[in-house]
C-alpha cells in the first residue's frame, strides 16, 4: 500500500516549518512537497508515485486541481465524498487520508496547507483509483499459489482524466469491478453491517450430544433466534407448543444454513454446524470484504463462454453470455497437494488416458507397495517405463528387481494404462499450463457426496464428466463428437485425443464468499488457509498516520516569520 502520505504529512512538514511563511507562494510550496525528500526508496511504489505526482504538476507548470481563487474547490469537497465513501467498497477511508484532507479543508488557508490539501488530494485520488479497479495488494506477494493477471489501472492515465473532470466521482466509482459477483458481494456488504449495528446474532450452545429433529432441547431457542437473524427461519414464522421442540420448520431452516455454509445439509446440528453457526457476525463482514478484493484483480470480461472452479466450493460452473448453464461439483487438491489459482485455455480432451504418474507420487506412493507386493503394479495396471525420456520402453514384469524400486540409479517413470482403474477415470480435459493441473473423471464416484472435497494430489476431479464433454464440444463447435461416438471410443479402451475447434477460458478461483442469484449469501471454509494469508496481508498494507501538525495558519496575530504548528488527532 502506499505508505508516503505519512511522509507528507509529516517529513515535509518538519522541513517545512523553518522556512518563512512569507517567503513561500502557494506554487513554491506545492513544488517543495514533491521535491523534499519523502523518506522512501525511489525504487518502490512510494517513489513511483510521488515521481508521478511531480510530473504530472510539472505538466501543469504547477497549475493547482483542487485550489481555485486560494481556496479549497468544490471539486475538493466532491472528491472528499468520494474518498469517504471508499467503505462501501470494503475499503478503508482512513488509507486515503480523509481525517487529514477534512481538517484542511476546514481550516487550510496558508500556501503550505494549500499545498499539502493539493498534494493529498491527487494521491488519494490515485491511490483509492488503483485500489478500487485492480485491488490493494499484488496477489503473487500475498501468497505464492496464487497466480492472477490483475486488473490494471494505470495512474497517470488516471490522474489526467480526473483533473479534467468536473465530478471525480464520475472517472473514480466507474473503476469498480462489473461483475456481477462482485455487485452481489457489495450489497451483502450493506446487510450484513446493518446486522453488525443491529448487535448480530446469539451464539448457540454447543456443548451436549448432537442436536437433531423431533428433539426437546433447552438449545433450540437460540437456535431458532440465530437463524432468525439471516433469515433461513422467517422472521414471522410461528414456535411450536413447545418452544423447545426442534420441529420440521426448524429443520428446514438448519439444512438451509448448512447448504449456504457447504455442510453437510442433514439436519443434524453437530460440531461443524455449530461452529460455523458461531461465527460473529464482524468476523462474516471480514470474510466479504476479502472476496471483493480478490474479484477486483479478476478482469471484468472472462469470456463470452468460460468454464470456472471454485475450489473452496468444490464447484464448476460453465458460463455462456454471463449465465451458468452448467453445473457440478468437484474434489480438489489436498491442503497438502493445494490447487493453485490461476487461468488457462482448454484446448483438447483425452479419452481413456495413460496416466503418467508424477515422479513424487510414485516414490512415496506406489514404489513403496510395489517393494512389498511385486503383483502390485500390474494388478493396477501400472506399467514400469525405463526411464524418463520420450524414447522409453516398457518393461517386462520379469525384469524388474521390485526392491530396488524407487532407490538411486533406478529411476522409472511409472504410466497407468487406460482403464477403469485408471486414477483418471476415462477422460480428462486439458488446459496447458506450467503446474500440470486438469480437470479428469475419476473411479472414486463416492468422494462426490462428501461435504469436504479436498482428496486430489491437485488436479480437478470432475462428476458427471462427459456430460460437462459433451457441453464443452458444443460451446467450442467441436462437431462430430456426440454422445455415441464418446461412448464408442471409450469403449475400444484406446487412448484418443480430441482437439477443440475454438478454445474455451478456464478459470480456477478461492472464493470463500459469494451471493446466489437469489441474493442468498454463502460462505465456505479456508481450506487452504489462503483467506488468513489475505487477511494479514491487507492489515499489514494499513497505512498508519501518525500524529500530524496541522500545518493551517489558525492562530491569529502569528506574526514571527514562522509557522505555527498545532498538533492535530490523526484520521
Amino acid at each position: 500500500m502506499r505508505r508516503w502520505f505519512v511522509c507528507l504529512g509529516a517529513g515535509l512538514l518538519v522541513a517545512s516549518i523553518s522556512l518563512p511563511v512569507a517567503a513561500r507562494s502557494f506554487t513554491e510550496a506545492l513544488q517543495h512537497r514533491l521535491t523534499t525528500g519523502v523518506g522512501a526508496p525511489k525504487a518502490d511504489q512510494d517513489g513511483q508515485t510521488l515521481a508521478l505526482l511531480g510530473r504530472f504538476y510539472e505538466g501543469r507548470k504547477f497549475a493547482p486541481v483542487w485550489i481555485e481563487g486560494n481556496h479549497p474547490s468544490a471539486r475538493a469537497g466532491a472528491l472528499l465524498a468520494v474518498l469517504k465513501s471508499a467503505d462501501a467498497d470494503g475499503l478503508d477511508p482512513k488509507d486515503y487520508g480523509v481525517g487529514r484532507i477534512g481538517t484542511l479543508l476546514e481550516r487550510g488557508d496558508s500556501p503550505d496547507a494549500l499545498a499539502e490539501l493539493e498534494v493529498l488530494l491527487s494521491a488519494g485520488a490515485v491511490s483509492f483509483g488503483r485500489d478500487l479497479g485492480s485491488g490493494r495488494l499484488e496477489p503473487s506477494q500475498v501468497d505464492a499459489e496464487l497466480f492472477v493477471q490483475r486488473r490494471e489501472v494505470k495512474p497517470g492515465p488516471l490522474l489526467d482524466k480526473v483533473a479534467a473532470v468536473p465530478d471525480p466521482a464520475a472517472v473514480l466509482r466507474p473503476l469498480a469491478p462489473k461483475r456481477p459477483e462482485y455487485a452481489g458481494l457489495k450489497a451483502a456488504l450493506v446487510r450484513y453491517r446493518a446486522l453488525a449495528a443491529a448487535g448480530g446474532w446469539p451464539q448457540v450452545p454447543s456443548e451436549g450430544e448432537t442436536l437433531k429433529p423431533g428433539q426437546s432441547d433447552a438449545r433450540v431457542p437460540p437456535l431458532r433466534q440465530r437463524l432468525r437473524a439471516t433469515g433461513e427461519l422467517p422472521a414471522g414464522s410461528p414456535d411450536p407448543a413447545d418452544p423447545l421442540l426442534y420441529d420440521p420448520l426448524l429443520e428446514s431452516a438448519v439444512r438451509r444454513f448448512q447448504q449456504e455454509h457447504g455442510l453437510e445439509p442433514d439436519g443434524a446440528v453437530g460440531k461443524g454446524t455449530f461452529a460455523a453457526m458461531n461465527v460473529p457476525v464482524d468476523q462474516r463482514i471480514g470474510q466479504i470484504v476479502l472476496n471483493m478484493e480478490r474479484w477486483r484483480w479478476m478482469p471484468d470480461d472472462l469470456g463470452p463462454r468460460y468454464l470456472m472452479v471454485n475450489l473452496a466450493a468444490f464447484s464448476l460452473a460453465v458460463f455462456e453470455n454471463g449465465h451458468p448453464i452448467h453445473k457440478a461439483r468437484v474434489v480438489v487438491g489436498a491442503p497438502y497437494t493445494r490447487t493453485p489459482v490461476f487461468s488457462e485455455s482448454m484446448t483438447y480432451l483425452e479419452l481413456n488416458p495413460y496416466w503418467h504418474v508424477p515422479a513424487k507420487i510414485a516414490e512415496k506412493e506406489i514404489f513403496p507397495k510395489a517393494r512389498k507386493d511385486p503383483g502390485y503394479l500390474v494388478k493396477h495396471g501400472y506399467v514400469l517405463l525405463s526411464d524418463w525420456t520420450e524414447s522409453a520402453v516398457p518393461l517386462p514384469p520379469g525384469s524388474i528387481d521390485y526392491a530396488k524400486l524407487g532407490l538411486p540409479g533406478h529411476r522409472f517413470r511409472v504410466r497407468q494404462e487406460p482403464g477403469d482403474q485408471n486414477s483418471l477415470g476415462r477422460i480428462k480435459l486439458m488446459f496447458p499450463n506450467q503446474f500440470d493441473v486438469y480437470l479428469h473423471d475419476t473411479p472414486s464416484k463416492t468422494l462426490f457426496s462428501r461435504a469436504n472435497r479436498t482428496f486430489s494430489h491437485g488436479c480437478i476431479r470432475v462428476e458427471n464428466p462427459f456430460d460437462l464433454a459433451e457441453l464443452i464440444l458444443r460451446l467450442t463447435g467441436t462437431t462430430g463428437w456426440d454422445r455415441a461416438r464418446l461412448d464408442q471410443v471409450v469403449a475400444s479402451n484406446v487412448r484418443t485425443v480430441v482437439r477443440l475447434k475454438s478454445a474455451l477460458p478456464v478459470h480456477l478461483t478461492y472464493i470463500t464468499a459469494f451471493v446466489e442469484d437469489d441474493g442468498t449469501v454463502n460462505f465456505r471454509g479456508d481450506i487452504y488457509g489462503r483467506d488468513r494469508k489475505l487477511a494479514a496481508a491487507l492489515l499489514a498494507s494499513r497505512i498508519h498516520w501518525p500524529q500530524v501538525a496541522a500545518e493551517a495558519a489558525t492562530v491569529p496575530g502569528h506574526t514571527d516569520g514562522t509557522e505555527q504548528v498545532t498538533p492535530a488527532r490523526a484520521p
